[in-house]
């Protein structure tokens, strides 16, 4: 099902391509053909040249959405109803340009931003290896991806001198707000770059677990997920230009509005906003001086309907 809604957003990106111009693709190029061939340092390397390529610097990220989009990513962020996944990635022949799609089922900010960042790390490091479903390959790619989510949020140098040992759960709250990451994910952090090792590890996400419980954290609701921004823009531009009629972009798109405006982030009914007029009947002789309010001057009968 994502696959399709992945496929129905690359038609959408195809079809606004006729109008605009996206920002051009600005990923680091990597050639692996295999994960094994990938190393730790590889990984650093690669979440620090992304850095590089969008002069984002080594602080905290202010939008990662956006950052995205303007790397050229066509990113799109809609409601699944599937729990267990939280985002899928591909790079589109089609379009030249890798995709992202991102779940909107939990309203988490910090963790949609690791989830972008995890796919980024995928279209990153695997663009030219098959997404195996052998399961000790799968989860070799996983864990390589949610190395590069890590490195790239918390660059190495700029986050450790950031953090203050002995490490405390209401300091990695602090850290937390300022980088705009998970407690869960900063810890997993500080061990990859050795600032703690795994038996203080699991003792911090057992006192966690014991203060918060598994599945939240304190300050979860300070910060909304980041909204994808440019197919809706474009949309939006191509209207407001007078390119194309708002209730024309359905047509020329092949897909019904409400999909596209679902996966565009349109606000519903943007695109059935306005009634389209079909002439269905005509006055009979005689009858043109009682024309109803809304017949038009040659006595034919207006009735709207929504188009679809």
């Amino acid at each position: 099902m994502l696959e399709a809604r992945l496929e129905w957003a690359q038609d959408i990106s195809i079809a606004l391509e006729e109008f605009v111009d996206f920002p051009e693709v600005n990923l680091p190029i990597r050639e692996f053909k295999a994960p094994e061939q990938i190393s730790d340092a590889d990984i650093e390397e690669a979440a620090c040249e992304c850095r590089d390529l969008w002069n984002l610097g080594r602080r905290a990220i202010p939008d990662l959405a956006l950052a995205v989009e303007g790397a050229g990513v066509i990113l799109i962020r809609e409601e699944t109803g599937i729990a267990p996944i939280e985002g899928l990635s591909a790079w589109s022949a089609a379009l030249q340009r890798p995709m992202v799609l991102l779940s909107a089922d939990k309203a988490n900010g910090f963790r949609s931003r690791f989830d972008l960042a995890h796919e980024l790390g995928h279209l990153v490091l695997h663009k030219g290896i098959d997404r195996s479903t052998d399961p000790v390959r799968y989860k070799q790619m996983e864990s390589q991806a949610h190395r590069f989510a890590g490195a790239f949020l918390l660059p190495a140098e700029a986050f450790a001198a950031e953090v203050k040992t002995p490490v405390t759960l209401d300091s990695l709250l602090l850290l937390k707000q300022r980088w705009g990451v998970s407690v869960a994910a900063i810890i997993m952090r500080l061990e990859a770059l050795g600032i703690i090792d795994q038996e203080a590890k699991t003792l911090l996400f057992k006192r966690r677990s014991a203060r918060w419980g598994v599945k939240s954290e304190p300050g979860d609701d300070a910060r909304a997920p980041e909204q994808p921004r440019l197919l809706k823009r474009t949309i939006e531009l191509l209207a407001s230009s007078g390119v194309m009629p708002v209730e024309s972009v359905p047509n020329h798109i092949g897909l019904a509005a409400t999909d596209i405006e679902r996966l565009t982030g349109l606000p519903d009914g943007y695109l059935s906003q306005r009634a389209s007029v079909v002439n269905l009947s005509r006055l009979k002789a005689g009858l043109a001086r009682k024309a109803p309010a809304n017949a038009t001057a040659d006595g034919a009968s207006i009735i709207p309907f929504n188009r679809r």
